[in-house]
């Protein structure tokens, strides 16, 4: 577990490098670096539920009702790239859109949607 999280935290330093760089240069990879980079970042949200993941290979699955919905929002909306974000909100005052702008917080987001994916499927008594 603990390479292939540092296996996941170097895909997304060497990610967020050419994402930089594709901002800068105006380049269609934008769109296709943002997603892949909340991909890494919710694979790591997932492996950082270790011991859950160890539960569901073991078999011990248990279903939470309540968590599944915030999860499937919140994976939905961190993987709208960005760029979608300004266009359809700018850049305003609004606490809402402005979370998805920044490619940090976005990132952060990301790691959140992949833990709370396994504890959607875990019991955490």
């Amino acid at each position: 577990m603990i390479l292939g999280m540092i296996i996941l935290l170097y895909l997304m330093v060497g990610n967020y490098y050419d994402l930089q760089i594709a901002s800068q240069r105006a380049s269609e990879d934008t769109k296709t670096l943002l997603i892949t980079m909340s991909l890494w970042a919710f694979l790591f949200g997932v492996l950082m539920e270790w011991k859950g993941l160890r539960s569901l290979f073991n078999g011990r699955i248990n279903f939470n009702w309540k968590l599944l919905i915030p999860t499937l929002i919140l994976s939905i909306l961190v993987f709208i790239p960005n760029i979608y974000w300004m266009r359809w909100y700018g850049v305003s005052q609004d606490i809402y859109p402005n979370i998805f702008l920044l490619p940090e917080t976005h990132m952060i987001l990301s790691v959140l949607a992949g833990t709370m994916l396994v504890r959607t499927f875990i019991d955490n008594k």
